[in-house]
């Protein structure tokens, strides 16, 4: 478990990355299903052990994304 939580922790600042990367490519508003898949389809490809994790990466994406939106990180278009 500790060692689930220090390997999410560290993946934050590159997942942080990975969502302004999509979010400047596809700023639309609205495609936020596709730009989540997207990143989970890439860490996905990454291989071993990354299925197992998707479901936490899903809830970081949420959460960052969530955060980003509250803050006014993120425009609205």
């Amino acid at each position: 478990m500790l060692q689930t939580i220090i390997a999410i922790l560290s993946l934050i600042p590159t997942l942080i990355a990975a969502i302004r990367s999509i979010e400047e490519a596809i700023p639309m508003s609205g495609q936020g299903k596709a730009k989540t898949d997207m990143v989970l389809q890439i860490v996905e490809a990454t291989g071993e052990g990354a299925k197992e994790m998707l479901p936490v990466v899903q809830r970081a994406i949420g959460i960052v994304v969530g955060t980003m939106n509250a803050t006014g990180a993120f425009k609205k278009a």
